[in-house]
This record gives structure tokens, sequence and C-alpha cells, in this order.
């Protein structure tokens, strides 16, 4: 009889810790969540529903617009202080072409607090000329641009890197 006083059962302790521990990390879950929003992939410029709503109509449209032109970025630094970019749009001949209509973003790839929307300041023989822009930070900036001619219509993506 004084063994069966003296057995203790940690049964009960172990489930109520195991269940407390289940809530503290759902609870760190949700502040680590909190604080570090999802941004919204900026590469289509467009709303995601739209994209997702069409994004077999964009692909195709893209694949068409791959097929008929060719696109070249001037660069792939940046200086911190005031810069600009120069992209090339020409037709598979090697023909540049003027009358596009040309979008171009700069972006930070973790956030979209710093995006920047541009059209182009100076358009001749097919470079289309963009800047002069400010970028304040170092590090890793997504070039998005976005280009309708015509029936064609094209999204393309450069990475660049600022230093100083």
């Amino acid at each position: 009889m004084d063994k069966a006083k003296s057995e203790h059962t940690y049964y009960p302790h172990v489930v109520i810790g195991m269940i407390l521990g289940c809530v503290v990390a759902c609870g760190f879950t949700i502040k680590i969540a909190l604080d570090n929003p999802v941004e919204m992939d900026t590469f289509y410029m467009e709303k995601y529903q739209k994209v997702d709503h069409s994004i077999n109509e964009i692909m195709e449209l893209q694949e068409k617009f791959n097929a008929k032109f060719d696109l070249t970025y001037s660069t792939e630094k940046f200086v911190i202080g005031q810069n600009s970019i120069t992209i090339r749009l020409t037709d598979k001949n090697g023909q540049p072409v003027n009358d596009a209509n040309v979008l171009m973003m700069l972006s930070r790839p973790d956030s979209n607090k710093e995006n920047k929307q541009f059209a182009p300041s100076h358009v001749e023989n097919g470079n289309y000329t963009f800047g002069p822009f400010e970028i304040n930070k170092p590090g890793r900036w997504q070039v998005l641009s976005k280009i309708e001619q015509g029936e064609f219509k094209g999204y393309h993506k450069n990475e660049a890197y600022a230093a100083q």
C-alpha cells in the first residue's frame, strides 16, 4: 500500500505541457507572420487577381513577343545617387522599334515600399532612356519592364546592383 502512495503519474502534466507548448508556438508563428507580411509580386505590374485570371493569355502574348523582339538593358550596376537606364528594343532583324509603349518599374525584391515607376524620358533609335532617378540604398534591385507594341505584349525582369 505504501508503494501506491509514492508512485506519481506524470501523464496529465505532459499533456497539459504539450497543449501549452502548441499554444505558445502558434502565438510565435502569428507574431512572425504579422511582422513580415507577404509582398505582392510586381513582375506583371498588375494586381495579382487580374494576372491569375488571365495568366494563359499573358503567357501566350509573352511567347509571341519573345519570338518577334529582342530586348537588352544598358546596365547591371547602379551607383548611390543619380542614375539612368536605357532599354534597347529591336525586332529579330535588328531594326529598332521606336513606337512601343514601354513602362519601367524599379523595385527591391524584398519589399514594394520603394517601387518607382517610370515612363521613358527619351526615345531614339530603339533606345528607351529612363531617368534620371535617385537610388539611395545599396543592394539588389529589379528593373521590371512592360512593353506593348501593337498586338504584342511582353514583360521582362533584369537584376541590377547598387553600390557606392
